[in-house]
């Protein structure tokens, strides 16, 4: 989130200091009453005794992939199984249960990446981050026999969310980048001829209570780049 001195808060229409939101302009009240007032993963509520069995879909009787709202209760207890620390998924997204045959064996998902990303935009020629999506989780709970499965299921997510994306955002959707932690190596994104764009330089931006208007840096881990950029 980047500040700006002044301008025009897009829900309230007050000229006061406000804060670049992915991709609109709020002053400080109108973002604190967006707030779910529950307690960190923005609304995406763990529980523990979600299994799959409860989202079997008869319809589905191959590799496929489901859309869900963030909140659903299998993808939240995967996700944040996933990743622990998260604060859950913020900005524009689109998450799905990843479904082979009947049962769900995993989830994948894309949201708004890192803002005013220099790397990104210049590799997109963009002025703005609406364009592109981070892929933010892959993750493949139950594994079947199939050494290329993770490979089938970035084509079918790219496929799909490229016209979801649209749908939903009313906006094109020019490519998806990733951003991979060491030891892993992204074989599954350069198998799907994903680019490599190098590594990140390891700062980690951090934001809680009245710093969340404030970015504070730390050091972080390195990772790997890769994008994908949709054919003209």
């Amino acid at each position: 989130m980047t500040v700006v001195e002044s301008g025009t808060c897009f829900k309230c229409n007050t000229k006061t200091k406000v804060f670049a939101v992915f991709g609109v302009q709020k002053c400080k009240p109108c973002i604190e009453l967006t707030k779910t007032g529950r307690k960190g993963n923005s609304g995406m509520i763990y529980d523990k005794s979600i299994t799959p069995d409860s989202f079997k879909d008869l319809f589905i009787d191959n590799l496929d992939l489901v859309c869900c709202k963030k909140s659903n209760k299998l993808f939240v207890k995967w996700y944040i199984e996933h990743y622990p620390k998260s604060k859950g998924i913020v900005g524009r997204s689109l998450n799905y249960l990843i479904y082979n045959k009947t049962i769900p064996i995993g989830i994948i998902s894309a949201s708004s990446p890192p803002l005013n990303y220099k790397k990104f935009r210049e590799y997109f020629s963009v002025e703005n981050d609406l364009g592109f999506l981070n892929n933010n989780v892959f993750r493949i709970v139950n594994k079947p026999d199939d050494k290329n499965i993770g490979t089938k299921i970035l084509k079918i997510f790219r496929n799909k969310i490229h016209k979801d994306y649209q749908n939903k955002y009313k906006t094109k959707l020019l490519g998806i980048i990733t951003f991979v932690e060491p030891p892993r190596s992204g074989s599954i994104y350069k198998a799907d001829n994903w680019e490599y764009l190098g590594e990140t330089q390891g700062v980690t931006v951090r934001r809680s209570g009245e710093n969340w208007y404030d970015k504070q840096y730390t050091k972080g881990t390195k990772k790997h780049i890769f994008a994908y950029k949709y054919a003209i």
